[in-house]
């Protein structure tokens, strides 16, 4: 019985609102993933090698950014596609920054 390989199209990628794509062992993948759980963001894991296959990855964020990108993690956000792990941090920090300033506004 021969091994399938994982296969998913761009069709399908593209369906998920929240995705984080990593790869086993990789560090910066669950620093990520621990970033988006600390703040209660749902999302789907997709993991190189068991659920799509490096190339398909390229080809999707290709698609979805207009760049191209060989690591892992790979971030899409509210449809959008935010980049790696150093990515997510200064989006995360911005939008810390962007609620911290309405609140100033806010008087009581």
């Amino acid at each position: 019985m021969s091994e399938s390989t994982p296969s998913m199209t761009i069709e399908q990628l593209s369906g998920f609102n929240n995705l984080v794509i990593t790869q086993p062992r990789c560090p910066f993948c669950v620093k990520a993933k621990d970033l988006l759980d600390d703040r209660g963001t749902e999302y789907k894991t997709l993991v190189l090698g068991t659920d799509l296959e490096k190339p398909e990855m390229i080809e999707f964020i290709e698609k979805a950014a207009n760049t191209t990108v060989r690591t892992v993690p790979q971030i899409i956000l509210d449809g959008k596609y935010i980049g790696g792990h150093d990515d997510l941090v200064a989006f995360l920090a911005r939008q810390d920054d962007a609620a911290d300033a309405d609140m100033s506004d806010f008087e009581l």
